[in-house]
């Protein structure tokens, strides 16, 4: 296990790619429940159970509709894409916790507020970056088509989890 979290981790930093990681089912199932499990957790820092788990849900479907119709033309691809995908968000979840815990507290310094607010957007960044990253080597195309192609996901994943949470678009 402390292989693939250290091929993860190199692939956040954009050293591998998902190509390194093993195209195997088991592999993308453990993937799947643990990054459950962290979203649901970080959900409950600012929702109820009931919305922090249908919220979780929605974005691992979502992510899993995306990726399959992104790699509609290579299939192959989908287990290791996916899995890289789950790895590495939800590592850059757990590295962002200390940042982001602290954010629900009402309490909170005004200029600490700010601070981390703005390393929340950095978590966020790196995100969309890892994420291009790693459609750009799924798709064989240059990086700043899969940063863009993951500019679009965010933004779709925004929506559709307003969507469900609240029933409106964001303004």
């Amino acid at each position: 296990m402390s292989v693939l979290i250290k091929l993860i981790f190199e692939i956040c930093l954009l050293r591998k790619g998902p190509e390194d990681l093993p195209a195997n089912r088991a592999v993308l199932l453990n993937l799947l429940l643990i990054s459950l499990v962290v979203s649901i957790f970080l959900g409950l820092m600012i929702y109820d159970t009931n919305v922090a788990v249908i919220s979780s849900i929605s974005g691992l479907l979502f992510s899993y509709i995306f990726t399959k119709i992104l790699l509609s033309k290579k299939p192959e691809r989908f287990t290791q894409t996916f899995s890289a995908m789950l790895g590495t968000v939800t590592l850059i979840n757990l590295l962002s916790l200390p940042v982001f815990a602290p954010l629900s507290n009402e309490q909170l310094n005004e200029n600490l507020a700010v601070l981390l607010s703005v390393l929340s957007f950095g978590f966020l960044i790196w995100i969309i970056v890892v994420y291009g990253f790693i459609f750009s080597r799924a798709l064989s195309i240059v990086l700043n088509y899969g940063i863009a192609i993951s500019v679009g996901y965010t933004f779709l994943s925004i929506i559709i989890l307003q969507l469900i949470l609240t029933g409106k678009t964001p303004a």
